[in-house]
């Protein structure tokens, strides 16, 4: 049996849609959709292109991001690449499966779902996000398993 686990959300890149603080319950039991706010688990041991992304900002070989997630498209040498994103600043951040150890949906974190809660500058960068958004279909979780270590329910 899979269980929800939770964390609290620390930063501003995801605007009042998930206010720095908020308390997250994340279910890796729960299919991905685009425009769904997920939780990253990044593999600090990956190599390539995203290899120092991860490695500047992992601390104690934890590397965790709250994103919206846009869909998938895979690269020229067949790899699926995760399209996720954040709303402060409006980024957009390509991540080769290879650089993944979880992808979870956080539960009642989805973006279509807060969409009263935009700000002004909230919509401005969904406006710049939506045409990125590359699929309707729903993903399975990515390592649905894991699970913090130590988290009590």
């Amino acid at each position: 049996m899979l269980h929800a686990y939770g964390f609290q959300f620390c930063g501003n890149c995801l605007g009042d849609v998930v206010p720095n603080g908020s308390e997250v319950l994340v279910d890796p039991a729960l299919e991905i959709r685009p425009l769904d706010v997920v939780a990253v688990l990044l593999d600090p041991e990956a190599g390539g292109a995203f290899a120092g992304f991860i490695n500047g900002i992992s601390a104690g070989g934890f590397m965790g991001v709250c994103k919206i997630y846009l869909g998938s498209h895979q690269s020229r040498q067949g790899e699926t690449i995760h399209l996720v994103a954040q709303l402060n600043p409006p980024v957009i951040s390509p991540i080769p499966a290879s650089a993944i150890k979880a992808l979870h949906r956080c539960a009642d974190a989805g973006v279509l779902a807060n969409a009263a809660e935009f700000t002004h500058e909230d919509l401005a960068a969904m406006d710049l996000l939506l045409p990125f958004v590359t699929t309707a279909n729903a993903l399975s979780p990515i390592n649905p398993t894991w699970q913090p270590k130590g988290y009590q329910q």
